[in-house]
C-alpha cells in the first residue's frame, strides 16, 4: 500500500498546481461574472487571458489524454463561479482547438496558433433545427464548386458562444454516403455567415447561445482533416465535451455540498444544530455519496483514456450519473438553506438553473443511455455459461463438467 502513496501524492500536487494556475488567470475576472450573466455574453479578454498564460497551449502540448489534468483543473475552478465561462472555455479548448490540433493540417495551422493564443475564439455548430440528437438527419451541406473550394449552406441552432467567437467549427454533409460528413472551420465575419438570433435560456446565461445561417464560399484551407471523415471526428470530440461537463457537475456538486455542510453545522433550530437532525444529515450523506460516485466514474474514464481515445461508454455513464448527482446536490443544498437559497444573494439559484442544461447539452440523458446499452448488448460467453449452469440445475440437466 505504501508503494502507491508517492505517486498519489505527486498527482495531487500536480492537480493543486494546475488549479492554482487557473485561479491566477481567472481571479481578475471574478468580480465581473454577475455582469456577464446580465449581458448574456462573455468578454473576449477572458479567452485572451487564458491564451496568453499558455493554458490552451500547455493543455494540448502533451496530447488529448495526457493533457486532461489541466483541462479538468480549468473546469473545476471556473464552473462553481460561472458555468457559462467554463462551458465556453471548454468548447473552445476541447472541441475547437482539439479538432485543429488533432485533425488539422498545415492549411489550418495559423488558425490553430491563434486559437492557442486566445486571439481566435472557437465555437462548434453541430445541432440543427430539425436534427437535434440525430446527426444523420443533418441538412447543412457543402458541395465542391468548379473553380475550387466549397459552397456551404444550411442552418445551425443552439451554438454556444457564437456571439463572441471569431470562428465556428461546422459539421456538414458532403456526399451521399451515410457517413459522408466533413468538418469546416469558418470565420464568423465571412460574408455569407449570419448569426440569426440569440436564445434567452434558463441557465448558463453568460455564454450566449445562438442560431447561425450559412450561404458561404469556403476554401480548401478551411477543411479540417479528411473529407467525409467529419462524423467520426465529431463523435470523438463530443466525448471530450461530455467529459468537461462531467467535471463541472462534480465540481458544482461538491461546492454546493460544502455550503450545505457549513449551514448544517452553524444553523440551530429547535435547540440543536441542523447537523444533529438526522433527517437532514442523512440526506446530505446520500447526496455526497452520489457526487463522489460520479467522481469515481469520471476518474476511471480519464485513467483509461489512451491517445485520442476516451472510453465512449464510461464517459456517457459518468455524465449521466453526474448530471443527476450534481443537480440533486444543488437542489438539496437550496432546500437546506430555505428562503436564503432561493434568493439571488446566494449562488444556488444560478447553479440550479445552470445544472439543468447538462441533461440536454453534449448528449441528452436518453442518448447517453443508448450509448451504454450498445456497450452492454454484446455476447458474454462467461455470463452465458454461468446462466446455463443454473438453468441446467433447475431443469435437472447434467452439466458438461459432470461427465
Amino acid at each position: 500500500m505504501n508503494s502507491t502513496a508517492p505517486s498519489a501524492v505527486g498527482a495531487q500536487d500536480v492537480h493543486d498546481a494546475h488549479r492554482a494556475r487557473i485561479r491566477e488567470v481567472f481571479d481578475p475576472f471574478r468580480g465581473e461574472t454577475d455582469a456577464w450573466e446580465r449581458d448574456g455574453h462573455l468578454p473576449r479578454e477572458l479567452f485572451a487571458a487564458f491564451g496568453s498564460a499558455g493554458v490552451f497551449r500547455d493543455r494540448w502540448a502533451v496530447g488529448p489524454a495526457a493533457g486532461l489534468p489541466l483541462a479538468r483543473a480549468l473546469v473545476e475552478e471556473v464552473s462553481p463561479v460561472n458555468a457559462g465561462a467554463a462551458l465556453a472555455l471548454s468548447i473552445h479548448s476541447e472541441l475547437f482547438v482539439h479538432a485543429l490540433h488533432r485533425y488539422g493540417t498545415a492549411r489550418t495551422a495559423s488558425t490553430l496558433q491563434d486559437a492557442l493564443a486566445g486571439r481566435a475564439i472557437g465555437c462548434a455548430a453541430f445541432t440543427e433545427p430539425t436534427g437535434g440528437s440525430d446527426l444523420y438527419a443533418m441538412r447543412t451541406s457543402a458541395r465542391r464548386v468548379p473553380d475550387g473550394g466549397w459552397h456551404l449552406t444550411g442552418e445551425k441552432r443552439f451554438t454556444t458562444n457564437v456571439g463572441r467567437a471569431t470562428h465556428v467549427m461546422v459539421l456538414a454533409r458532403t456526399g451521399p454516403g451515410e457517413n459522408a460528413f466533413t468538418l469546416f472551420v469558418v470565420p464568423l465575419e465571412r460574408p455569407g455567415v449570419r448569426v440569426t438570433r440569440f436564445f434567452d435560456t434558463l441557465g448558463v446565461r453568460s455564454a450566449d447561445t445562438g442560431g447561425v445561417e450559412f450561404d458561404v464560399r469556403l476554401t480548401e484551407d478551411e477543411v479540417v482533416g479528411r473529407v467525409d471523415a467529419g462524423l467520426m471526428y465529431a463523435l470523438k470530440l463530443l466525448d471530450y465535451e461530455r467529459l468537461a461537463a462531467t467535471v463541472g457537475l462534480v465540481a458544482v456538486g461538491r461546492a454546493a455540498l460544502g455550503m450545505a455542510a457549513v449551514h448544517l453545522r452553524e444553523r440551530t433550530q429547535f435547540g440543536k444544530r441542523l447537523f444533529d437532525h438526522q433527517a437532514l444529515a442523512h440526506r446530505l450523506a446520500d447526496r455526497w455519496a452520489e457526487v463522489e460516485s460520479a467522481a469515481a466514474l469520471l476518474d476511471t474514464a480519464c485513467r483509461t483514456a489512451r491517445g485520442d481515445h476516451l472510453p465512449h461508454h464510461l464517459v456517457a455513464a459518468a455524465k449521466l450519473v453526474a448530471a443527476r448527482a450534481g443537480s440533486a446536490a444543488v437542489d438539496e443544498t437550496l432546500q437546506f438553506l430555505g428562503a436564503r437559497g432561493y434568493t439571488t444573494d446566494y449562488p444556488l439559484e444560478r447553479m440550479y438553473r445552470d445544472a439543468r442544461l447538462t441533461r440536454i447539452g453534449g448528449g441528452t440523458d436518453e442518448m447517453l443511455r443508448q450509448i451504454i446499452c450498445l456497450h452492454l448488448d454484446v455476447p458474454d460467453a462467461a455470463a452465458a455459461a454461468v446462466l446455463q449452469e443454473h438453468e441446467n440445475r433447475v431443469h435437472g440437466t447434467p452439466s458438461v463438467a459432470a461427465h
